[in-house]
C-alpha cells in the first residue's frame, strides 16, 4: 500500500483526531526517517503527517522505532556485528507476504455482450488480492472458479461483482418541478456504486476510473 494513501476514500469528522503535534522519538516514516511536527490519526488505527489530510503530501507514520549507533551488550554479536532494530519494521512489512501457491491471473478486461446492450448494463467480477492494495477484473468463470482446483486460491483472494450501468444520458435526468430522477445517469449511476464498494474495496476507485467505461452511445450522446 502507498504510504500517500489511506484505507478509505471518505472518513467522519468524528473518525478523524487532527491537530496533533510530536516533537520526536514518537513517529517516523516507513523509509525510518523521523518525523517531527503535526500529524493527525484515524480510529482505523492510521496515523498521517499533518495536521489534516493532503493529497500527495500526507505521508503514512509508523512508531518510532530508534537507530543504534552504539554497540552495547544486548545488541552486539560475537565479531563486533550491531544489530540496527530500526529495520525491524522492513520484516513485519516483509513477513505479510504469502508466498502460498496460487494460480497467477491473467490481464482481463470485461466488454459488453448483446444482451448487456439490450437491457442497459453488464455484470463486472473483480478479485482483490487480501495481503495487497492489488485488484484484478476476471471472467464469470474465473469468478465461480475461485477456491477451486485451478482457480485463484481462496486465502489470497476475494471475490465481489458489480452491475455496470452502460447506456442512459450521462448524468440522472431530474424533473426540476418535483425533483424526481426520472432517468439515472451512467456517470451517476456508476459513481454511486463504486462509493459503496470503496468501503470494503477503497482501491476500486482507482481501478475503475472512467466512469462512462463500456457506455453505449445513443440518443443521449
Amino acid at each position: 500500500m502507498s504510504e500517500f494513501k489511506r484505507k478509505r476514500i471518505y472518513y467522519t469528522k468524528a473518525q478523524i483526531k487532527t491537530g496533533l503535534v510530536t516533537e520526536g522519538e514518537e513517529w517516523m516514516f516507513i523509509d525510518g526517517t523521523e518525523y517531527i511536527g503535526q500529524y493527525h490519526r484515524y480510529t482505523t488505527n492510521e496515523v498521517f503527517s499533518e495536521a489534516n489530510f493532503i493529497k500527495d503530501k500526507s505521508r503514512k507514520l509508523i512508531p518510532y522505532v530508534p537507530s543504534i549507533s552504539e554497540q552495547t551488550e544486548s545488541n552486539t554479536f560475537s565479531g563486533g556485528i550491531v544489530l540496527d532494530v530500526s529495520k525491524n519494521f522492513l520484516y513485519d512489512e516483509i513477513k505479510k507476504v504469502d508466498f502460498k501457491k496460487s494460480k497467477i491471473p491473467n490481464d482481463f478486461r470485461a466488454t459488453p455482450t448483446d444482451k448487456d446492450i439490450k437491457r442497459g448494463y453488464m455484470e463486472r467480477y473483480f478479485a482483490h488480492k487480501v495481503n495487497d492494495d492489488i485488484i484484478i477484473e476476471i471472467d464469470k468463470k474465473g469468478y465461480s472458479d475461485v477456491g477451486k482446483d485451478g482457480g485463484l486460491d481462496k486465502y489470497l483472494w476475494e471475490k465481489f461483482k458489480i452491475r455496470w450501468k452502460i447506456s442512459g444520458p450521462s448524468h440522472d435526468l431530474v424533473n426540476t418541478k418535483s425533483g424526481i430522477t426520472t432517468e439515472s445517469g451512467v456517470i451517476d449511476t456508476n459513481l454511486r456504486t463504486l462509493t459503496l464498494l470503496a468501503e470494503r474495496f477503497p482501491y476500486i476507485v482507482d481501478f475503475l476510473i472512467d466512469l462512462e467505461e463500456h457506455r453505449v452511445f445513443n440518443e443521449y450522446s
